[in-house]
């Protein structure tokens, strides 16, 4: 390990110093939790809106191939 002598340390100041450790990862963590729940709900909602946008492009693809189908038609009418 290290060289240096061991020094003696309060119980009492020992025992502040690791309540202040853990109450100080406790709210890491928690504040990690809330930051991780936030992009899980932005996550969602980009998802959401893609497969939205996904249908979207999809119906208009369809009207535009019933539409060059209309034309093609109408083309082969009039030759």
């Amino acid at each position: 390990m290290t060289d240096q002598p061991k020094k003696q340390v309060s119980p009492m100041a020992a025992a502040v110093e690791a309540t202040a450790l853990n109450d100080f990862y406790r709210n890491r963590n928690l504040m990690l939790a809330d930051a991780l729940e936030r992009e899980r709900q932005e996550k969602d909602a980009m998802q959401t809106e893609i497969d939205r946008l996904t249908k979207v492009n999809g119906q208009l693809q369809d009207a535009a191939a019933q539409d060059a189908t209309k034309t093609d038609r109408k083309g082969a009418k009039n030759a």
